[in-house]
């Protein structure tokens, strides 16, 4: 490779979906992904599978946000101007296919992040930072 680096592949799910990978993967990276997906749930469940067992790791990267909308405007002074973009772009996305989660921009908070976690089977999931609007999750496999 260019760079030298041998043990990095990177896979761009558009062409090759991870549940086609040949090997399981140490280490997957999402960026401001699960929020505009039509699908999370189904998203996250490739994920899982395709993880290492008892040691990959899912670095998550989502946008920032609340549980409720009084949550969202009290934390967040951009959270109206957020929605706008939701509206105009994310749910064009997330709603783009019949029966599509619509997540939206602040969609992904941290419970319902937990719970569609969990209900694929991981159990070690932990907030790892926040910044700039962007919260990012370490999930491990078990």
């Amino acid at each position: 490779t260019a760079s030298g680096v041998r043990n990095v592949k990177l896979h761009d799910a558009r062409t090759e979906p991870l549940c086609e990978a040949p090997a399981p993967f140490d280490v997957v990276v999402t960026l401001d992904v699960l929020h505009d997906a039509p699908f999370p749930a189904d998203l996250i469940a490739q994920v899982k599978r395709r993880l290492a067992p008892g040691h990959g790791v899912w670095l998550l990267a989502d946008i920032t946000s609340q549980p409720s909308v009084r949550e969202n405007l009290k934390a967040n002074p951009a959270a109206a101007t957020m929605w706008a973009f939701s509206t105009c772009l994310c749910m064009a996305c997330a709603l783009s296919e019949k029966g599509g989660a619509g997540l939206g921009t602040l969609g992904f908070s941290v419970p319902v992040a937990r719970r569609m976690l969990g209900d694929a089977g991981f159990t070690d999931v932990s907030v790892l930072h926040e910044a700039d609007n962007t919260r990012w999750f370490q999930v491990t496999a078990s």
